[in-house]
């Protein structure tokens, strides 16, 4: 069990239980994927080749699964490179191992599939697990924990943000705001080296304590017990004129993608209800979803064609078709951006900066960006997400991190200081956005 958990929650960052090859998704915001979204992009064919008939059927399900996986990955991952000869070597290594652990439960089947996507060396290609039933009934993920949007530890950063709070959350009745920094749990520091390990430890039953220390932006560290309790993971959009400003600034909710250009055309038609805003700062500095609706976004701001995407076999022109919301296709446009800015939200930043349609603030992203096409396995019923192809700019910028130092968007307006260094309330990245557009 702790196996698989470290497995998944490396490659998905999400904690997963497992009862055979049933699994639950215990927080992380996945895409729920049926079969169906995938039946006419990959190979639906089931290899029986090389199925030992002397395995029992549900370890010969797990190869086929394994296989199956392995096939669309040879055939669709965007860098036919990094799935060649090296890459085949890990492959039949980690098959063997499915056959010669005859796991009924599928730890070692889990693993291997997860040891196969990390060999990749690619940030955008995940496995995760199916949304859970109660997620799938209310359309938000459910877990118990203490609640709270966390970014890992980085090289040199020994700490797990909190970027953002859910509300009425045993966080939030705890005091935990946004850009504090939890620095160690029951006692033991928390480190990179086990970033792998961390979330775990702050889910668990319902009702059981957990003691964390916590840093506010400039503060000493404070301990705090939390009783974890089922949380959902659901968060209100912030839609507002910037005090003494005729400035919108909109921060759409990070753990609601299938809503979020509803949620902003109600915004936008909210802040321009009485007269029209002057310009719009739009905060994507903790979006980090690959689902997040990307053309959809565009279709505010933008028109025509505004990007191509590069797969395998050929490029694409992305075209857009532009629809204004209360002048959103004109107003002057500040796009807020951090190092956990991840997947499509990136492209959108890029997109519309290479365009001239937007400025980006904040801080780098770290280019864990591409068009990912979701897999879901047979019989496990594991979700594979594959980068499919690259997006590249109308100034021919590709802004993925497998670009090297060129990769993740650069932005026009950078910003000294990184999330953990200021609360919500002295916000210096904020301001920055709102001179660019006052003229300051």
């Amino acid at each position: 069990m702790k196996r698989m958990n470290r497995i998944v929650g490396r490659i998905a960052v999400s904690a997963v239980l497992m009862s055979a090859l049933t699994l639950t998704l215990t927080g992380c915001a996945g895409i729920p994927i049926t079969g169906a979204t995938v039946k006419n992009f990959f190979d639906r064919t089931k290899p029986t080749a090389g199925v030992p008939s002397d395995l029992s059927p549900r370890v010969q399900s797990q190869l086929r699964d394994f296989d199956f996986a392995v096939t669309n990955l040879k055939k669709q991952y965007v860098n036919a490179a990094s799935v060649g000869t090296d890459w085949q070597r890990t492959v039949d290594a980690e098959r063997q191992k499915i056959i010669d652990a005859k796991d009924e439960q599928g730890d070692q089947f889990a693993t291997s599939l997860g040891n196969i996507v990390l060999a990749l060396k690619d940030v955008s290609a995940s496995l995760s697990a199916p949304a859970q039933p109660q997620a799938q009934a209310t359309g938000q993920p459910r877990f118990s924990g203490i609640g709270i949007l966390a970014g890992l530890p980085e090289v040199g950063k020994d700490r797990i943000l909190a970027l953002y709070v859910f509300p009425d959350s045993p966080a939030d009745r705890g005091g935990l705001k946004a850009h504090d920094a939890i620095v160690a749990i029951e006692g033991k520091p928390v480190t990179f080296a086990d970033r792998d390990t961390l979330i775990p430890h702050l889910r668990g039953a319902e009702g059981t304590d957990v003691t964390i220390s916590v840093r506010t932006p400039g503060q000493q560290p404070r301990d705090i017990t939390l009783t974890r309790r089922p949380v959902t993971q659901s968060s209100p959009l912030v839609s507002k004129r910037v005090t003494g400003t005729n400035i919108g600034y909109i921060v759409p909710d990070p753990s609601n993608t299938k809503s979020m250009k509803s949620d902003v055309i109600n915004a936008l038609r909210d802040l321009n209800s009485d007269h029209n805003i002057d310009g719009l700062v739009l905060d994507l500095r903790i979006i980090r979803a690959n689902d997040f609706p990307l053309e959809d976004m565009l279709s505010l701001f933008v028109n025509g064609q505004v990007a191509s995407v590069q797969t395998r076999a050929k490029k694409t022109k992305l075209e857009i078709g532009g629809r204004s919301i209360g002048g959103s296709q004109e107003v002057p446009l500040v796009v807020l951006v951090s190092d956990q800015t991840v997947g499509q939200a990136e492209a959108f930043a890029g997109i519309l900066q290479d365009l001239g349609r937007a400025k980006i603030a904040g801080q780098q992203t770290k280019g864990d960006m591409a068009q990912v096409t979701p897999l879901t396995l047979p019989t496990s019923h594991l979700q594979v997400l594959i980068p499919t192809g690259e997006y590249i700019g109308v100034k021919n910028n590709n802004w993925r991190g497998t670009n090297g130092k060129d990769a993740g968007v650069k932005p026009n307006i950078v910003s000294a200081k990184a999330w953990e260094d200021f609360t919500t309330d002295d916000d210096p990245q904020l301001q920055q956005a709102v001179d660019a557009l006052s003229g300051k």
